[in-house]
């Protein structure tokens, strides 16, 4: 589903299904009366829409190709017949008063002519198009073609024609798209950015159209693919549309060869220089795009963008690391007395561990519990899927503070995990490691390590030996520190509005649905969501931290894309009921406060998040959320 804004609904009349009268002025000077029928849809919020016309008795098709300019707020239209599979001469007009008007140039084959095409007489039900030459420059018009539209509730039937290609059957479907881009094209520069979206793609003109349409829930745009199959050349061109500029790109052109891999070139410029553009599509079951760019005349190649595709059930499994960590254990821990001064005094105890994963692996959270010293411990770990490293974060409940992240990953041969982090014992700065090493369905170990030296040697201060337990542990027995969020423990629906862009102008709301699942810890000192935005691209994860001496939450915000804790907002649920929490970030590299407000409920929530780009004088909504309880 597009994130983009929506600016114009002009054609929004046209989507769905239409039987057809058409009227043609033949070159005798009669009308001819024929039946067709007319499929159309939209994209871009409304920006871009595309129809399928079919006329049985012609043995063709048509498509219709508009794009909506949203500077100039004009549209320009294109036409494509399945005899040639080219595009035509584009039109070009606005809407006043109910009727659309656009003007253009018409190729008659020995020469070009002025050509009018309007929309009017729009309902629900029906609308009405005509198109007319004029041979005197515009100054008078003739109708040439009229068509008469009358919605219908099914599909209409396919034509009975034989089929021209199926080089892009193969991707009709909804994907989900896993991007890696050159952050600097041409400039020698070898970082590549790895981020995540979606696409939706379908054919016409029974395969000889291909129409994508790519969500980037990250960025600022969404794009658009149409590839038209030239009959007379036996080879494909395509177009490319960005939702930010509503043009068409310059096309590349070639086929698929024998070995199933397409290749299509083109001229272009980047960044104002002139280069030529490569495409290589790659069949299978996980279809691989490649864009390259050469400024040497196609001698050299230089990748700059790959998108790998995956069916879009679920989202895609990226790691699978912690999940032997799932269910309850038995824990016997050893403690090391006093490290750095060569002890031998080890105290033991025993505890449990409960953990789960959530964004299908790349989260691992467990709750310690430690009966015999009355409090918890709890570990996050986050998996970065662009460095495909984890980063795991402790939490004592005797604190609630964060403890500085240990990061690593594990072995090849998956048998243990290293990690390493800075922290600081005394006043200086030392290194700390965790090993997980022994891992089995029923058992592992876990040791931490201190390091003085800079890691030249290390002291083990604390092992943990798990063991499977079939039931869930008892609770710790400890007064209950807060309930602020144990209204949001359980699952729910969540209707959202979004702006984008979250700041500036021109701006407006785009809505989304999505699915959320909540878990307490802590007995309630620390709340834990995962929400669900299939159609996004995206999943979210929220980490709450209640401190007990100043009465306040830390809340942090983890993005599946980026796999790290964002920068918290810090604040309190007041007297009325509404929490409040507030903290410094930055949004497209400008320093800004952010602020959510929570409005807590049994069975419905609200929940909203803010900017301020003035030190808070000011506020500037740009999502809501509204909750509806499921479970």
């Amino acid at each position: 589903m597009s994130t983009i804004t929506k600016v114009t609904g002009d054609f929004d009349f046209l989507s769905g299904h239409f039987d057809v009268v058409n009227r043609v002025l033949n070159s005798s000077g009669e009308w001819e009366e024929y039946a067709g029928t007319h499929t159309g849809r939209t994209h871009f919020a409304g920006a871009v829409s595309v129809d399928e016309a079919r006329f049985p008795s012609k043995a063709s098709y048509g498509m219709s190709l508009r794009l909506y300019d949203p500077v100039e707020k004009i549209w320009t239209i294109y036409w494509v017949n399945s005899r040639t599979g080219k595009l035509q001469p584009a039109v070009r007009g606005s809407w006043s008063d109910g009727v659309c008007t656009l003007y253009g140039e018409d190729d008659l084959g020995d020469r070009m002519i002025p050509v009018r095409l309007r929309w009017s007489d729009v309902t629900d039900e029906t609308a009405h198009w005509e198109q007319a030459y004029s041979e005197d420059g515009g100054e008078t018009w003739q109708t040439n073609w009229t068509m008469d539209l009358t919605r219908r509730s099914t599909e209409p039937p396919a034509l009975d024609l034989p089929k021209v290609t199926g080089d892009f059957d193969f991707f009709v479907g909804e994907w989900n798209v896993q991007h890696r881009r050159l952050l600097a094209p041409l400039t020698g520069n070898d970082d590549w950015r790895e981020f995540r979206g979606t696409a939706e793609t379908y054919t016409l003109f029974d395969g000889a159209v291909c129409i994508d349409e790519t969500f980037f829930p990250t960025e600022d745009f969404d794009g658009m693919t149409v590839r038209l199959y030239d009959v007379a050349a036996g080879a494909w061109a395509i177009y490319w549309i960005n939702s930010s500029r509503g043009i068409l790109e310059p096309p590349v052109y070639g086929g698929f060869g024998a070995d199933e891999v397409g290749i299509l070139e083109g001229p272009d410029e980047h960044d104002g220089q002139p280069v030529d553009v490569r495409f290589r599509w790659t069949k299978g079951d996980v279809p691989v795009w490649e864009q390259f760019f050469s400024t040497d005349g196609g001698a050299t190649w230089e990748s700059n963008w790959s998108m790998t595709f995956t069916p879009r059930t679920t989202f895609p499994k990226l790691t699978g690391d912690f999940d032997f960590l799932n269910g309850y254990f038995d824990v016997r821990h050893r403690t090391l007395g006093k490290v750095f001064v060569g002890s031998d005094d080890w105290q033991s105890f025993e505890g449990t561990c409960t953990a789960r994963t959530h964004f299908d692996g790349a989260i691992s959270i467990d709750e310690m519990q430690f009966p015999g010293k009355a409090s918890y411990g709890m570990s996050v770990r986050l998996f970065n899927p662009e460095n495909k490293e984890w980063t795991i974060y402790w939490i004592s409940s005797k604190t609630m503070e964060i403890y500085p992240p240990v990061k690593g990953r594990w072995a090849e041969d998956g048998k243990s995990c290293w990690l390493v982090g800075e922290e600081e014992l005394d006043g200086k700065p030392i290194l700390s490691s965790y090993a997980w090493s022994e891992v089995t369905e029923t058992t592992a170990h876990w040791e931490q390590s201190y390091s003085d030296d800079g890691g030249e040697t290390w002291e083990v201060n604390w092992v943990m030996d798990f063991t499977r337990r079939d039931a869930e542990p008892p609770r710790v027995g400890i007064p209950k520190p807060t309930s602020d969020f144990d209204f949001l423990v359980g699952e729910w629906d969540m209707h959202n509005e979004r702006r984008r862009p979250a700041l500036g102008e021109p701006a407006a709301w785009y809505e989304v649905e999505s699915k959320m699942k909540v878990f307490g810890y802590f007995d309630g000192a620390i709340s834990f969501d995962e929400s669900w935005f299939p159609t996004e691209g995206f999943r979210g994860a929220t980490l709450r931290l209640y401190n007990p001496k100043s009465k306040t939450w830390s809340i942090h915000w983890i993005n599946s894309l980026r796999g790290t804790l964002e920068t918290p907002v810090i604040g309190a649920f007041t007297e009325t009921g509404q929490g409040i929490f507030e903290g410094p970030d930055e949004w497209n590299g400008q320093p800004i406060d952010v602020r959510f407000v929570w409005t807590p409920g049994t069975d419905h929530a609200a929940w909203e998040q803010l900017f301020s780009t003035d030190n808070g004088n000011t506020w500037h909504s740009n999502w809501k959320m509204r909750h509806t309880r499921t479970a």
